[in-house]
């Protein structure tokens, strides 16, 4: 394992436990068994190192998704198995980090899907398809946050919460934003 693969196995595995406020470089190294110059060659701080997991993250079953529903279960399984590191990060300072990663892998796949199966989705023009993945990756981007920052929440209660509300956001959310999308397309 490469020095870099163990402090984002590390700091992830601390998350578990500490919220990132109680998690120094300090903290970081020991649990590595390494020097501090050794983290400062790699990154420049702990939101560094975050921003390069999250830059880093493979989320092959996702990226393998063709449809918009299986594109959430399979986001909404990722965060489940990394639910205290984005917990963590949420409940920190680095919080637009997570927000604008999972807010950036929703639009991009959404948009792919949509372009990619337009007569489907009775769009017609390449920019209806942008906006409509736009509109609803944002939506279901913040619902994802909001869940994750939730008092009391746990792995599964988010998983639970989550499912109901991706159901309800594929079949009444999604039609609106493509009608919308259609309408102001025209």
């Amino acid at each position: 394992m490469t020095t870099e693969a163990k402090f984002k196995y590390a700091i992830k595995d601390l998350m578990k436990t500490l919220s990132i406020d109680e998690i120094s470089v300090t903290v970081l190294c020991k649990k590595c068994n390494c020097h501090r110059q050794t983290f400062y060659y790699h990154s420049q701080d702990i939101y560094d190192l975050i921003a390069d997991i999250l830059l880093s993250e493979n989320l092959e079953a996702f990226d393998r998704a063709k449809t918009i529903e299986e594109a959430c279960n399979q986001f909404l399984l990722y965060l489940k198995e990394n639910f205290d590191f984005y917990r963590a990060t949420y409940l920190s300072s680095a919080k637009d980090l997570p927000d604008d990663f999972i807010h950036d892998k929703l639009r991009a796949k959404f948009l792919a899907i949509l372009s990619k199966e337009r007569k489907k989705y009775e769009l017609k023009k390449l920019d209806e398809c942008r906006t409509a993945a736009r509109r609803f990756s944002r939506v279901v981007s913040d619902e994802f946050g909001d869940r994750l920052k939730e008092n009391g929440t746990n792995a599964e209660k988010f998983q639970k919460k989550m499912k109901i509300y991706l159901g309800r956001a594929e079949t009444i959310l999604l039609p609106a934003v493509l009608t919308m999308s259609r309408e102001e397309g025209k």
